[in-house]
């Protein structure tokens, strides 16, 4: 995935590299705002993406933890039983990390597993678990509250997905439209052009234009990262 938005960002440093060459025909300014537009891809972009696919891919975990032991303790009445049928559902990952953890009795195997899922929710769940040991009860409705701010979570999380998915087309499209009217501009008005080239009121406003694009990118990548999980304070200014 990494990889996947490492080369469609090279492909938009290149693009945008190619079209301040065609607007401006300076092989120093186009190569600079290539190398500009790939520093801040390296740089701060696909840092953001990684923080926030693992924070979403993490909670997506969570949840499905949580959920599924919830409901198997509530039918096992077993803590050990419940681990052992949750676990089994995880993906691969996690069953190879949760292996290591053999020598552990079941309560330290989920108190270890807080610092794997590092939210909120968890603690809570553990707290839950723990007065369920010691005073018994129904786990489900003990764990009403918990299932519904984690369910509410996930459903953000999927939502906030698809809306950032929307905005990133919305805004590229807009953005190639805008960018391409430029190169149209460049040979449809070849003989203005040939007058205004070497202006510096034209490179600086033609470089103005892409350094906006990058902002543009950068503020609506931050904006597609940040995360603002339910109940969960250390996941809510960014992922």
């Amino acid at each position: 995935m990494k990889n996947n938005k490492l080369y469609i960002f090279a492909f938009i440093s290149l693009v945008v590299g190619i079209i301040a060459y065609l607007a401006l025909e300076n092989i120093i300014i186009a190569i600079s705002v290539f190398v500009i537009y790939l520093l801040i891809t390296v740089l701060i972009l696909l840092p953001r993406f990684k923080n926030y696919d693992e924070t979403k891919n993490r909670y997506h975990e969570c949840y499905h933890f949580i959920n599924n032991f919830i409901i198997t303790l509530s039918i096992k009445k077993s803590i050990s039983g419940a681990l052992e049928t949750t676990v089994g559902s995880m993906n691969a990952e996690f069953i190879d990390m949760f292996n290591g953890l053999e020598n552990m009795t079941e309560n330290e195997k989920l108190d270890y597993l807080s610092s794997y899922f590092q939210f909120s929710d968890y603690s809570l769940f553990l707290e839950i678990i723990s007065i369920w040991q010691e005073e018994g009860g129904d786990i489900i409705s003990m764990s009403k509250y918990l299932i519904s701010n984690i369910r509410h979570n996930e459903e953000y999380l999927i939502k906030t997905e698809s809306i950032s998915k929307r905005k990133y087309v919305e805004i590229g499209i807009l953005w190639a439209i805008s960018l391409s009217i430029i190169v149209v501009l460049r040979f449809a008005l070849s003989e203005f052009y040939g007058k205004v080239k070497g202006q510096i009121l034209y490179i600086a406003s033609i470089s103005l234009i892409l350094i906006f694009a990058l902002l543009t990118i950068v503020l609506l990548v931050q904006k597609g990262t940040s995360l603002k999980l339910k109940g969960n304070s250390n996941h809510e200014k960014n992922a």
